[in-house]
């Protein structure tokens, strides 16, 4: 080995001993250091916790699942509602007739949008639960409809009401099972 070489690895072992002490390390992307680690502990957690069992839902988290449910549900009535009665006003623009049942899915969305602003549903468990509750009240308006007529009658058009029951005649429950 030439002297020129064993001078420049010394030179370059105490500039990066003085990196190291001064907390300005480099590291190799093949190697990890200290901070690399740190950071991923913070972001992760260490092998120990990463093992252990998530904490369970609190009260508080059970209730707001069920709020999102029912925020669902309610977001795609009240927009059913809005468009079905908007729809008989007059003197609006043609394209808003011709909407149809895309015309609920957009008051829906909007609904439910604000309502997920609101309540801070976009969580991981309560914005599925929301969504689930839109799909349960857009598939289950028929099995509403026919099994409470009645109530279905004071919101919506005595015809329509009709042709959701019985749509969902199959859907009827009796007292018989």
């Amino acid at each position: 080995m030439n002297m020129a070489a064993l001078v420049n690895q010394k030179s370059a072992f105490t500039e990066r001993i003085k990196r190291i002490e001064s907390g300005k390390q480099y590291e190799h992307v093949d190697v990890i250091g200290h901070s690399t680690q740190k950071r991923y502990e913070r972001a992760f957690g260490t092998k120990h916790q990463r093992k252990q069992q998530r904490p369970k839902r609190t009260l508080f988290e059970k209730v707001m699942v069920l709020i999102a449910f029912l925020c669902g549900m309610s977001s795609v009535l009240i927009g059913r509602l809005a468009y079905f009665h908007m729809s008989k006003l007059e003197g609006l623009p043609d394209a808003f007739y011709d909407l149809g049942a895309r015309g609920m899915v957009l008051f829906a969305f909007v609904l439910a949008a604000i309502l997920l602003v609101i309540f801070h549903l976009s969580t991981r468990s309560r914005f599925p639960a929301l969504l689930v509750g839109c799909v349960v009240m857009h598939y289950g308006e028929a099995a509403v409809a026919s099994n409470a007529p009645e109530v279905w009658s004071q919101f919506f058009s005595a015809e329509y009401t009709a042709l959701m029951a019985e749509k969902g005649q199959d859907y009827r429950i009796t007292p018989a099972g």
